[in-house]
């Protein structure tokens, strides 16, 4: 492989217990039973889809702008000073850059991915960070994918996605990337449509770098 597309949280980043603590605190703030569906359907959204589906489907009485300030100011701090990576992601994306060029396919606030990636190293071994804000489409559309091949001069059947979510990892490979899933205990119950898909799936980095 020439490319290589990382998502972040999740993937890079231990980062899906912040949100889900963020996500129960802004629901019990506005007085919304957390429900577990609410998780599964947000997962596949653009943080501004995010925030339209706390405004119009669960009923928080504010504008999707302020929510997703509130998020920031909630999340920032964590990505600029707190998560860590999974294990061995750093090593395993050293390694991807000596042989290739690997660049960042996010749902996450760029400002955040960018602080997280500084503090842990990972930002210059990426040739760029994309958002699907920037995007203007969640991860169940391959647009974001087919940018990042195209910022890396690269088609996709030369690149491989790295993705923990299954709706992201099947879009990607119908796009005809060549995809690997991480298998997290959050989404279990996507794990054998997550083998289905993907051409290989991991629960640590540990896996790939032991492979070679």
């Amino acid at each position: 492989m020439k490319g290589f597309i990382f998502d972040l949280d999740g993937t890079l980043l231990d980062s899906l217990g912040l949100w889900l603590d963020i996500d129960k605190k802004y629901m019990a703030m506005h007085g919304i039973e957390y429900k577990r569906e609410y998780t599964d359907a947000i997962k596949r959204l653009t943080y501004v889809e995010c925030s339209y589906y706390f405004k119009d489907v669960l009923g928080v009485n504010k504008q999707a702008e302020q929510i997703q300030q509130d998020w920031k100011d909630m999340s920032h701090a964590a990505y600029q000073n707190e998560l860590p990576l999974k294990p061995y992601a750093y090593e395993f994306v050293q390694r991807c850059a000596s042989i290739g060029k690997c660049i960042i396919a996010t749902s996450c606030h760029k400002e955040s991915a960018v602080a997280a990636l500084k503090r842990t190293g990972l930002y210059d071994f990426m040739e760029d960070v994309i958002t699907t804000n920037e995007v203007g489409y969640n991860k169940e559309n391959p647009k974001i994918y087919e940018l990042c091949a195209e910022r890396l001069g690269l088609l996709p059947e030369e690149c491989v996605v790295f993705e923990d979510v299954a709706s992201a990892a099947l879009s990607a490979h119908k796009a005809h990337f060549h995809v690997v899933g991480i298998l997290d205990d959050m989404w279990s119950h996507d794990q054998d449509e997550m083998k289905r898909i993907c051409e290989k799936t991991i629960h640590s980095f540990q896996e790939l770098l032991d492979s070679d």
